[in-house]
């Protein structure tokens, strides 16, 4: 959830952010219901042209870029 949640901040687009981190617009809608629930907040609302961020998900946005790049140490990481 957090890369889908990532590409949408950064795409501001179901679609774009989808294919970003390589699922179907289906499966990145799925993963914003999930978060929704998860966080209790809509997270980012539809405009046109796209989406909106809510307050709650700027919010949140600092630390999930932490916790993306805390992950991506871990996974590079020499064995």
């Amino acid at each position: 959830m957090l890369l889908a949640f990532d590409a949408l901040m950064g795409e501001r687009n179901v679609t774009r952010a989808a294919m970003r981190v390589g699922l179907t617009q289906q499966g990145m809608s799925g993963q914003l219901a999930r978060m929704r629930k998860q966080f209790g907040d809509r997270l980012f609302v539809r405009q046109a042209g796209g989406i909106v961020p809510t307050p709650r998900a700027e919010a949140l946005s600092p630390s999930i870029q932490i916790a993306i790049s805390a992950m991506e140490t871990v996974v590079s990481a020499p064995r």
